[in-house]
């Protein structure tokens, strides 16, 4: 977690990744280990040097030619953390269902295919609350319209009706820009609705990049944001739950905004976007929700983002975990990731995934504040026979822990804390939690330390405090490392604290709308705790 020696380039770009210096998500502020936090106020591309060009000292150069800066202290880091939402604003509460377990892949290209799909989770008994559809909805695979491809989708009010009666929600993919086919072009130049270009320039189609499509949306234009509300309004009513407000983090920056110049708005368009999104979806669903990608100061009140396209490999679940941890302690309480990983090596679209990494992907999601599998090829489970029984008992753990997961994240609305917590948090004083990226805090009694190797072994860091293996009921005490831990597949490094009562739900279910929270009941870590497993069974 230690970043000093390090020079960041503060520039939104796709990522293309979680293991290299280009990022998604870029946030202007940083957390001193001699506890105050630091808040650049602005937007405009900027290098952030961590006793890096000098040992001595923190050096800030931005473009844009004034300084807005934050000094933010406190006796916590969850203090801290919170002076810097009282500036850029609090998360949301997302809604039950999105705690949820979230089915997708890219992508499903027919209502035939989406409903065989649900139809085989309910009658094998895989908890499941979202489907989502990804770049396969239109008439022209990731050709955005927002509009349903007429054949494959016939009657999609239908479709996504009987998929609600089935306990399914549905979430669907889209991105802020207009192709030069998109037959919304011509109304979107004649109004400025996409920013005119200032040069003419070629598309080469590959649908990968802002610059390969004709306009980026103009979120500065107040007319642009309302028609944009208006393509996703059309959806909502039809029934759908969530939009997917994919990309954002490049715009063209050859073209003339109304509201600013491109270069201040290139890291600030996330914010604009996404309010967007979530604003009209709270009006017509009541649940502000959107799933995103980009980010910058001031996001974490449009929830929930996700960490972008992984490898399905040990080093994207690594990269995957640091850089959550890193966002938890930006400002955001939720975030999710693709389990397990987003494309595959050597093959981006058709490798096979490792059943290790699926097993073990899972099991951190399970501990993740929000669970959505996604990539390039299938990740429904029973394509993955060896392994399938073990991924439905940890999606049936996920759905007891929801109570607690509740109760955690409304606490992280309304504090400075994160559901995933990096160890400092709670350990500021313990110099060895300070280079600690690879465990983390599951709200407040959970301490989970995610194998991340085929070798099912890992050292384990244990903070001062009495603990309890949440698996097997081993008490331990902490301030202490644990090495070479042999971990079996069908069990995860968490421990939980001794004397703990930790809300769960009594019974399995389908999905949320069979829950009933005020049948929540306690789970005591006491002496005569044995293992969840045990306990649930």
């Amino acid at each position: 977690m230690d970043l000093s020696g390090h020079t960041f380039f503060l520039k939104n770009q796709d990522g293309q990744g979680v293991n290299n210096r280009r990022t998604y998500k870029n946030i202007p502020f940083y957390l001193s280990s001699r506890l105050y936090g630091t808040f650049y106020h602005t937007c405009a591309h900027s290098k952030l040097s961590l006793a890096d060009v000098s040992t001595r000292s923190v050096e800030f150069l931005s473009d844009q030619a004034l300084l807005d800066v934050f000094l933010i202290a406190g006796d916590s880091v969850e203090e801290i953390l919170r002076g810097y939402r009282d500036l850029t604003g609090y998360p949301s509460m997302p809604p039950l269902w999105s705690f949820g377990i979230w089915m997708s892949r890219m992508t499903y290209f027919s209502a035939d295919e989406v409903e065989e799909i649900c139809r085989r989770m309910r009658a094998e008994h895989y908890p499941c609350d979202v489907i989502h559809l990804d770049t396969g909805w239109f008439r022209t695979d990731w050709l955005c319209e927002w509009k349903f491809n007429e054949e494959r989708f016939p009657d999609p009010k239908a479709f996504i009706h009987r998929l609600k009666e089935q306990g399914y929600r549905v979430s669907l993919w889209q991105l802020p820009y207009v192709a030069e086919d998109a037959e919304q072009i011509d109304e979107a130049r004649r109004n400025d609705y996409i920013a005119p270009l200032t040069r003419q320039q070629a598309s080469e189609g590959s649908n990968f990049s802002a610059l390969d499509y004709a306009g980026t949306i103009d979120f500065t234009y107040p007319a642009a944001t309302n028609w944009y509300k208006g393509l996703l309004r059309n959806l909502l009513e039809m029934g759908v739950t969530c939009i997917k407000t994919d990309f954002g983090e490049n715009i063209h920056m050859d073209a003339r905004y109304k509201g600013m110049p491109p270069e201040l708005l290139n890291n600030l368009y996330a914010l604009l976007y996404q309010k967007a999104a979530y604003e009209v979806t709270k009006e017509v669903t009541s649940d502000g929700i959107v799933w995103a990608r980009a980010a910058w100061a001031g996001c974490q009140r449009y929830p929930l983002h996700w960490g972008g396209d992984s490898c399905s490999s040990w080093d994207g679940m690594a990269g995957s975990l640091k850089g959550g941890l890193h966002f938890g302690l930006s400002g955001f309480a939720f975030w999710s990731h693709d389990v397990p990983g987003f494309h595959t090596l050597p093959n981006f679209m058709n490798s096979i995934v490792d059943d290790k990494v699926y097993m073990r992907w899972t099991q951190f999601g399970v501990f993740s504040s929000h669970m959505r599998y996604h990539g390039t090829n299938k990740r429904e489970p029973w394509h993955y026979p060896a392994i399938a029984p073990l991924v439905k008992q940890w999606w049936k753990l996920r759905y007891r822990l929801l109570p607690y997961l509740v109760e955690q994240s409304r606490k992280a609305t309304e504090t400075g804390y994160a559901v995933l917590r990096a160890l400092v948090f709670e350990h500021p004083e313990d110099r060895v939690c300070w280079h600690i990226d690879d465990e983390y805090y599951f709200g407040d009694d959970f301490l989970v330390a995610p194998v991340m190797n085929s070798d099912d072994c890992r050292d384990i860091y244990l903070p001062e405090g009495d603990w309890v293996n949440f698996f097997t009921g081993e008490r331990l005490r902490g301030g202490r490392w644990l090495y070479g831990v042999k971990v079996p597949l069908e069990e995860m490094p968490v421990f939980v604290r001794e004397g703990a009562v930790i809300p769960i739900y009594p019974e399995d279910v389908e999905c949320t709308d069979e829950m009933n929270l005020t049948k929540t009941t306690g789970l005591v870590i006491d002496t005569g705790f044995k293992g969840i497993f045990k306990t649930i069974r």
